[in-house]
């Protein structure tokens, strides 16, 4: 054997060792399931190599076998992990159980016919000729979906082994003798096949390396880009959320602002003609007085007396209407109406960076007479004033506190809703005059929900307390809101 056949011998199998074993260590924390395949592939082509190497050093018929088994294995591990890479489907595994008896069962045949040095070289060369014609066009689509440069050095690897293999098939055909283009016989057309075949070994090792990197680095721009979606999502979510928050509490706002001003337009519209008519009388009566007529001064008298009793039955039933208008009064678990609109109310608080706590000092859940609904309308209100007042008052951490806790008044068992801030408080001007229609502090506002407070909670048979808190506290505003007990036997 000539020393240079055997160095370069000795020189394949080195090189068929060393790159796919580095190949395997770099890529250490990226192989995903298509290059799990591919280095499988490599390895069955590296195997299938060597013993090329090693037959043209001392032949035989079972390395012949074993090499073609292993380069037939390699081109479909090697076509699948294409394949899965650029669709992302699997072949069934019955493709390579089956193929691989029947290519090993073919290249026997051939072996045991001794057609080695011709039909089973040209069906090696045809298998990979093949092989390399269908990688290279699915290494051209992997190039356009991964925009990898490194799929470049594979489609140029392809590239160099399958001209290696047409040009063996070509000296073929053209009926070139088979010494002239064995691996061993070093004319120019064995010395290209070396040659493609040793680069074709170093640029698939490199460009996969790089291939893979490159696909896991648009993987993570990929992953990246979907959660900065996901987080304007939620930004979207959540100012949606604020934006609802913020339009169930103008509701409730604007409908107890509504429901006022039903009220007042019935009971303006209603005892508008008593009214005139008390007038009228008033002014008869004045000048009866002058004639001094008590008979007709008498009738006068107890006629203004009808006139003013059927004004307040009016009032009365106009009263009577709007309670009905907002359900009838009955009794209702305060806890369980305030834990409903709470998650509203913190997320409105948080949003302004206002602390808002609730605390529940009963030792049962007890029933007051009351209406769910306005209860909760007054509670949003009162809160929402709050968070108003709080809004430019930043000297000390703020804070809203809304307590429930059991209160004996004037012998009758009940509860109190108490709600307090730590903020600038009531002014006196508004304080002196809390039984007025229209009391407010904003400058926008209409002075509508301490009267309605009161006024609801009055119908409710309740009362309200509405201050500042007590000199020795942090600064701030008071509100109570007594609640009568369903069960006036038992004290909550």
């Amino acid at each position: 054997m000539h020393p240079a056949h055997e160095l370069l011998a000795m020189l394949i199998l080195a090189l068929h060792i060393v790159l796919p074993v580095g190949t395997w260590a770099m890529l250490e924390g990226y192989r995903d399931g298509p290059a799990r395949i591919w280095l499988a592939g490599i390895a069955c082509y590296c195997a299938g190599a060597m013993l090329a190497a090693l037959n043209t050093m001392s032949y035989s018929d079972a390395k012949f076998i074993a090499l073609a088994i292993f380069y037939l294995a390699s081109i479909l591990l090697m076509l699948e992990a294409l394949m899965r890479d650029l669709h992302d489907t699997q072949r069934s595994p019955w493709v390579l159980a089956l193929a691989l008896p029947i290519g090993g069962l073919y290249f026997g045949v051939i072996a045991y016919m001794g057609l080695f040095a011709t039909t089973g070289l040209m069906s090696v060369s045809a298998m990979f000729s093949v092989f390399g014609f269908m990688a290279i066009g699915l290494t051209a689509q992997l190039i356009r979906r991964h925009q990898s440069r490194s799929m470049l050095l594979i489609t140029l690897a392809l590239i160099l082994m399958t001209s290696g293999h047409v040009l063996r098939l070509g000296m073929m055909a053209w009926g070139a003798p088979p010494a002239d283009f064995q691996v061993a016989a070093f004319t120019w057309n064995s010395n290209y096949l070396v040659m493609t075949t040793v680069m074709t070994m170093i640029l698939i090792s490199f460009g996969y390396w790089g291939y893979v990197l490159d696909k896991m680095h648009l993987k993570n721009q990929r992953a990246k880009a979907q959660q900065m979606a996901a987080e304007m999502m939620a930004q979207e979510s959540q100012a949606l959320i604020k934006e609802r928050d913020q339009l169930l509490m103008l509701n409730a706002r604007v409908s107890a602002i509504s429901s006022l001003s039903s009220f007042s337009a019935m009971l303006v519209h209603d005892i508008s003609q008593p009214l005139q008519a008390m007038e009228l009388g008033l002014y008869g009566l004045k000048a009866q007085a002058k004639q001094a007529d008590p008979e007709q001064l008498q009738s006068s008298i107890t006629e203004l007396q009808l006139l003013s009793t059927k004004a307040g039955e009016m009032v009365s039933h106009l009263r009577q209407l709007m309670g009905r208008g907002q359900e009838q009064v009955s009794p209702i678990q305060p806890d369980q109406a305030l834990q409903a609109i709470l998650p509203i109310l913190q997320g409105e608080a948080m949003q302004r960076g206002i602390t808002l706590s609730y605390r529940a000092h009963l030792p049962d859940k007890p029933w007051v007479m009351s209406n769910a609904v306005m209860l909760q309308r007054i509670v949003f209100n009162t809160v929402g004033n709050a968070l108003d007042a709080l809004q430019a008052h930043t000297e000390v951490p703020r804070s809203i506190h809304i307590d429930l806790h059991g209160q004996v008044h004037g012998h009758i068992p009940g509860l109190v809703v108490q709600i307090q801030d730590n903020g600038p408080g009531f002014e006196a001007s508004v304080l002196s005059q809390l039984n007025q229609p229209i009391q407010t502090s904003k400058p926008n506002g209409l002075g509508l929900s301490l009267l309605l407070m009161q006024s609801m909670v009055r119908m409710w048979g309740g009362h309200t307390r509405i201050g500042n808190r007590p000199p020795g506290e942090a600064k701030g505003a008071l509100i109570q809101i007594w609640l009568r007990s369903a069960n006036g036997e038992k004290s909550i």
